[in-house]
């Protein structure tokens, strides 16, 4: 999809003089919050893809890298945190510090093709009552989210992932763009969901809330999944309790079966696999499931320095 190379010094200061130009001219229609916890290595390029106009709001949760530094730099609202409160509650914070009338949450690991933010904001006009995803792609591959556990499988979707506007079974974390109206009508993101799920835990009370959920097939961004926070065996274990934890809860909040020994006997077996064997990073991650499964303690992923 977006070529590295193309991103030279020269555009990034041309961006940044329009950012500036265009602050000093009028208020923006758009508050992009991005939350960030040691996010130095993609976040650059991700600042470099936004298009001005936009009121770039950075939470920082307790980065140990320059994080923080990079986002001065770039001249985004900086917020710090001084310790990892999850995604949710980060992208609450990002919110509550903007009054711009639409809101657009997206992952440090994102770029946008030109014209999405645009595109986005055509499509809630034309779906005024609607939430958006735009179209991710990973590199060449294209990425659509079918299901949710949290919804049963009539509502999934079947076939190829659409090109063209469309309702939505569930949104897509990574990239969610929404009126600041209905993000505060549903409470915003659930704090007590430190990561994982919260996407799908939102997706629902729009949907409760007689809020569509929308593809803007028009909007293009790529996703390096995975990619938002540095990769170590701890940071792995660390979002493993997570991505258990909050499954947990988020099942039981919206009333949803959960069989947990069979989740944790698979869980187990994948231990075996030799790929997981081999790799202390997915031992961590899969032992962190596990424990937070068994709703062992969310360990903090660290204060700041």
């Amino acid at each position: 999809m977006l070529d590295e190379g193309k991103f030279v010094a020269s555009r990034r200061n041309q961006h940044l003089r329009q950012v500036k130009l265009y602050a000093g001219i009028m208020k923006p229609s758009v508050d992009l919050i991005v939350v960030t916890h040691n996010s130095g290595s993609v976040l650059p390029m991700f600042l470099e893809t936004v298009p001005s106009g936009a009121n770039i709001v950075v939470v920082d949760n307790a980065s140990a890298d320059d994080s923080a530094a990079i986002a001065e730099a770039a001249g985004a609202k900086l917020i710090e945190i001084d310790e990892n409160v999850g995604y949710g509650s980060a992208c609450n914070v990002g919110a509550a510090a903007g009054d711009a009338p639409f809101l657009l949450f997206a992952n440090p690991d994102v770029r946008f093709e030109a014209g999405a933010v645009e595109a986005l904001l055509a499509s809630a006009t034309a779906y005024p009552a609607a939430a958006f995803n735009p179209r991710f792609f990973s590199g060449a591959r294209r990425r659509f989210r079918r299901w949710s556990r949290l919804l049963p499988a009539s509502d999934f979707w079947h076939g190829a992932p659409p090109d063209h506007d469309c309702a939505i079974p569930v949104l897509h974390g990574a990239c969610i763009f929404i009126k600041r109206e209905h993000f505060e009508r549903v409470g915003g993101f659930d704090q007590k969901i430190f990561l994982f799920h919260e996407d799908d835990d939102l997706s629902i009370r729009l949907l409760q809330a007689g809020i569509e959920l929308r593809l803007a097939a028009k909007a293009v961004v790529d996703h390096a999944e995975g990619r938002s926070s540095a990769r170590s065996t701890e940071s792995g274990r660390i979002k493993g309790e997570a991505m258990g934890r909050s499954l947990v809860y988020v099942m039981d909040k919206h009333r949803m079966p959960l069989d947990v020994p069979a989740e944790r006997y698979r869980t187990w077996l994948k231990l075996l696999w030799p790929h997981v064997l081999f790799s202390s990073a997915r031992r961590s991650k899969l032992l962190g499931f596990v424990n937070g499964l068994n709703g062992g303690p969310m360990n903090s992923l660290g204060k700041r320095q």
